[in-house]
């Protein structure tokens, strides 16, 4: 992956940052695993196109699933509506709303997103501003599971309401769990775009920050995933105060995303949210 220049925005964590950065390994499971009771069915095969999506000028297309359904289990305490995801003029906006619950429904909305094909080994890759607000998770992350008729597999970057000054990582594998990264940042996520992205191959997993390595996971001690799985983008508000914090957000708060790119690995040539760094990453 191409090195990026620093822009005036975003400022690349310094080396000295990236040594102390915490491999939090006693943390709680922080899984993404979505509420998969209404996931929409996809390829059983593995179908792997490159994609780039331009969010400010493009509309969510066929490719794309919209979650629309409550979930009354699992880390949630939101619902998932699809008015929550909105895109252009300026990106892909996932929200939360308040509503007036009715029994067993959460007071509160969420918005994701689903890629209907599974993809596999390849570089992902995002330019995304957190949204704002403690007890909120926004982030985008691989997953497959047992309603898929697979083991747990999963790729996470997550974004928490309480430290808007990291990033974490993690990948899970059946049982096994990575560990939980805590990347530190000498920006605030809630305020800034950057570019955050991981390359995942048959014997690793590499994470990267505005194009400078962040946190790699090997085969030597862990079993890497090598199922292909989908591609989900969301924010909602998660049970697990410890992790995200308690709530403390307002309505309407909003996870946007401007750029979303895949591409297999060999491919050197489709167009990724790297390429468009400089257009993508811009002050407001």
């Amino acid at each position: 992956m191409q090195g990026l220049k620093t822009i005036a925005i975003v400022s690349l964590a310094s080396a000295t940052m990236a040594a102390c950065a915490n491999l939090d390994q006693d943390a709680p499971t922080v899984s993404s695993t979505p509420d998969t009771t209404q996931t929409p069915n996809v390829a059983s095969t593995p179908v792997e196109p490159a994609f780039f999506v331009d969010w400010t000028q493009e509309p969510i297309d066929s490719r794309w699933y919209v979650s629309n359904h409550n979930t009354n289990r699992g880390q949630w305490e939101s619902d998932w509506r699809n008015k929550n995801v909105v895109a252009l003029p300026n990106g892909l906006n996932l929200r939360m709303t308040a509503k007036s619950p009715t029994a067993g429904e959460w007071p509160w909305a969420a918005g994701e997103i689903q890629y209907r094909q599974r993809l596999g080994f390849g570089e992902y890759q995002m330019i995304v501003r957190a949204a704002e607000g403690s007890g909120l998770h926004s982030g985008f992350f691989t997953y497959t599971g047992p309603y898929y008729n697979t083991e747990h597999n999963e790729i996470d970057v997550s974004f928490v309401g309480k430290s808007p000054y990291e990033v974490q990582l993690n990948a899970f594998a059946g049982d096994l769990e990575a560990g939980v990264m805590k990347y530190p940042l000498d920006f605030d996520t809630t305020k800034n775009f950057a570019l955050y992205s991981f390359i995942w191959a048959p014997d690793r997993i590499t994470w990267y920050v505005n194009g400078e390595f962040a946190h790699e996971i090997t085969d030597e001690n862990f079993a890497i995933p090598q199922t292909p799985s989908i591609l989900f983008a969301n924010v909602y508000q998660a049970r697990n105060k410890n992790w995200v914090g308690e709530p403390d957000f307002q309505d309407g708060a909003t996870a946007s995303y401007r750029c979303m790119s895949y591409r297999p690995l060999g491919d050197t040539t489709t167009r990724t949210c790297a390429d468009a760094y400089d257009s993508y990453v811009a002050e407001e």
